[in-house]
């Protein structure tokens, strides 16, 4: 890094360092019995694959637990980046989980792409969902989510060069108890969640089951017909089931489902110029003008194009055997499927013009092996072998609904002074994306001294991965002319293979049993893959015979220096980190001026920044927590990124540079047989560049997003009632863009995040 960077970089940590003895000077001694009572419960983490103080662990990491995402209505993973600093997320199809970390994006198309590998881990139950089609979990009956900033390749794999979100279940309880939650609010919101477990073998057998059912009218109102947008409509569950003969050995088996059939957000049209959407529209009599509104959620649409299909199902196995020696080896099996289709009216107005539908069937089949040695020796590892088998089929269609004709050729007389493209043109691309992966790995510590402990982890992967590609291209009435050169492309086969080292070294220090520092150096990847959208001859290097649609594997080389503290007697908790992420080759995604999406290996990357969160407890019935990040993520030289501009210097696209929030929560005894609580959450996230170019007219604006809680519940904790908001003070959060100057029909379109919403939730527990 440069002598500026690593100056830069050195203040940063200097000044977080200063932080902890001037915090710890204020801390003042509580009387034994009061401290008992004030001080923060220990937080137990997996994130090195066993279980571990969240303090004690060298790493950064968010964690959220089940009381926690009752209490804020954390219904799905997109809600969980308002409590983490530094991670940004939107979901506004089955397809288009986009997630940002520190300021890298996870996927660089920022659109579907069977193609690509997310560059963020999904793991639930330690099984990882390799497709960002399987992002979307549901948060039901979830005992703790932890959210792993920075590369975790060494234990989790190549495509974690972000991070890792890691999901634990709650796991079948020999104690028969369960819990009935019923959610009504406006826009018809209904939302069902049972859950029970109980012994089937006292000491032997136990099971549990959990099943969810979500409806919602949509908040987006289409005028051409009155239907609605950006409904939900899913449900499904997990059973689950415990079988431990011997206090040594535990088998864990779960299946899951999910069924869901929302209808996904409408774009709004904003501006246009003169090209293919116009001329669309002209032979109906009518321009894009009539269809452009003040109201952020009124659309003119085509509701027959919009639908959306997603089912998931999945069954996994997990077997710990505990020697005598203290040894404990673990096997996890796993098969999942997820099945998506999503249909969109692309040119945002009720003229059929333009349409799409896209699909993606995944199966995967993982297992892996684990041997963790004993916990209470000076040296002790993680060590293993991991597999994948994924395959994606993927079918795509882009396609005119009623014609476009007219189209200027700008040819001289005689030659045709127009073109049209008849109803049914378009490209219709597709193929089969085949990934074979396997790897081993060891995660090694050591304790030099009982203040000062070592770690070294090492992971070799092994990926090949076969792809099978077709298009027939945009055909117009004049032979062998294809529009936006989207040309024919026949059957192509390929294969890509690649292997890799990632790494991690580092020392974790204990200045007292309340303070911990760390530092570390990290080396992950995210393996390459292909180009699965529309492709133009120029995309594809001009040859439909041969072409070129792979793109190599990026890696990143990781600093982070780490300070976890417990203070004011276990009252407060200060975690923070600073780090530099240096990318190369990153995988970025580019727009042509035709509006072609591909990736490419763009040039070098940085980004730094700071972390810091903060959770404590006032008094016995106020608690504050609160987070800081700020991450720097910019472009080194990227001259190539478009025909006409430099992105040089740029800001990486999906995440704003400032992620800050905070919630404050109050808790007392209202009456001999209830409490009452209460709390209110504000998150800020600063403005976000949609792609490479950092256009003005795709940048997303700052959002103020503020949500609350106020309930009652039984001091046996039997019943409670809730009543909650979301984005209370109804923020006009924008989550997409798109202009005319990059689109393929010169339109301009925006989506936006939901309004004001508020419900009530009823919850019966027993045990």
């Amino acid at each position: 890094m440069g002598h500026f960077k690593k100056h830069k970089l050195a203040k940063t940590i200097t000044s977080l360092l200063t932080l902890l003895p001037i915090v710890s000077l204020a801390a003042e001694t509580q009387d034994s019995e009061q401290q008992e009572q004030l001080a923060l419960e220990k937080i137990i983490v997996t994130a090195q694959k066993r279980g571990e103080n969240l303090q004690e662990v060298p790493l950064a990491i968010s964690v959220l637990g089940s009381k926690q995402m009752d209490r804020g209505n954390i219904q799905n993973i997109q809600d969980i980046q308002q409590s983490v600093p530094n991670l940004s997320m939107v979901t506004t199809s089955p397809f288009t989980t986009t997630i940002n970390m520190r300021g890298i994006p996870s996927s660089p198309n920022g659109v579907f792409n069977s193609g690509t590998s997310p560059g963020m881990g999904m793991y639930v139950d330690g099984v990882v969902y390799s497709r960002a089609t399987g992002f979307n979990q549901e948060l039901s009956n979830i005992e703790r989510v932890e959210v792993l900033r920075g590369p975790q390749g060494t234990l989790f794999g190549q495509n974690t060069n972000l991070g890792v979100i890691n999901i634990t279940t709650k796991k079948p309880s020999d104690m028969v108890e369960g819990k009935v939650k019923v959610d009504l609010g406006n826009y018809g919101l209904r939302k069902t969640n049972l859950y029970l477990t109980g012994p089937l073998i006292e000491n032997v057998l136990a099971a549990s089951i959990s099943l969810f059912d979500v409806s919602r009218d949509g908040y987006v109102e289409n005028s051409a017909d009155g239907s609605e947008f950006s409904t939900q409509d899913r449900h499904g569950g997990r059973a689950q089931v415990r079988y431990t003969p011997t206090d040594k050995l535990t088998l864990d088996i779960s299946a899951e489902y999910l069924k869901d059939k929302s209808i996904p957000l409408a774009n709004k049209l904003t501006d246009y110029e003169l090209g293919l959407g116009y001329l669309g529209l002209y032979p109906s009599g009518m321009t894009p003008e009539d269809f452009i509104t003040d109201d952020i959620h009124e659309v003119f649409v085509n509701p027959e194009r919009y639908f959306v299909s997603r089912e998931n199902w999945g069954l996994d196995t997990t077997l710990s055997y505990q020697f005598d020696s203290g040894f404990e080896f673990k096997s996890i099996t796993a098969k999942k499927v997820y099945d998506s289709t999503i249909g969109t009216d692309m040119d945002s107005t009720p003229v059929d013009i333009v349409f799409s539908t896209e699909t993606e069937n995944n199966e995967q089949f993982t297992q892996e092996f684990q041997i963790l040695s004993p916990t209470d020796q000076s040296l002790r590892y993680v060590a293993g072998f991991f597999y994948l088998d994924n395959e994606a089929v993927n079918d795509q269609n882009f396609l005119s609904g009623t014609g476009i004709y007219g189209i200027p050729t700008g040819l001289p007389e005689p030659y045709p002074q127009s073109l049209n493209l008849q109803p049914g043109s378009g490209p219709i691309n597709g193929g089969t994306l085949q990934t074979k992966s396997s790897a081993i790995f060891a995660n090694v510590n050591y304790d030099f001294t009982q203040a000062i402990n070592g770690f070294l982890g090492l992971r070799y992967s092994d990926v090949e991965k076969q792809m099978s590609f077709y298009q027939r291209g945009w055909e117009t009435s004049l032979p062998g002319v294809y529009l936006l050169n989207y040309i024919d492309i026949p059957t192509t086969n390929q294969t890509l293979k690649d292997d890799f080292l990632s790494w991690t070294v580092g020392l974790n220090g204990t200045i007292n049993d309340n303070n911990h520092v760390y530092g570390k150096v990290s080396k992950g990847y995210k393996e390459g893959g292909y180009s699965f959208r529309p492709q133009s001859l120029q995309s594809i290097g001009g040859n439909p015979l041969n072409p070129q649609m792979s793109f190599d594997r990026e890696a990143v080389v990781s600093y982070e220096l780490g300070l976890k503290s417990d203070l004011f007697d276990h009252r407060m908790r200060l975690n923070m980190a600073a780090f530099y992420l240096d990318y190369s080759d990153i995988q970025t995604r580019v727009i042509d001026d035709n509006g072609t999406n591909r990736v490419v290996n763009g040039p070098s990357a940085t980004s730094q920044g700071i972390e810091a969160e903060l959770s404590y407890r006032v008094t016995k019935q106020l608690a504050v927590n609160a987070a800081i990040g700020y991450a720097d993520a910019t472009f080194d030289e990227f001259e190539n990124c478009h025909a006409i501009d430099d992105c040089t210097g740029n800001q990486l696209p999906g995440a704003a540079k400032w992620t800050n929030s905070v919630s404050v929560n109050y808790e007392t005894t209202l009456t001999e047989n209830w409490d009452l609580f209460a709390g209110v959450d504000y998150s800020y996230r600063g403005k976000v560049q949609s792609d490479a170019r950092n256009l003005s007219a795709t940048e997303l604006g700052t959002s103020n997003l503020v949500n609350s809680q106020i309930g009652i519940v039984s001091t046996d904790g039997t019943w409670e009632v809730m009543l909650w908001t979301k984005n209370l003070l109804d923020e006009e959060i924008e989550v997409s863009k798109a202009d005319k100057a990059t689109s393929e029909l010169s339109f301009s379109d925006v989506m936006y995040a939901p309004p004001r919403t508020y419900g009530v939730s009823f919850t019966y527990n027993f045990f």
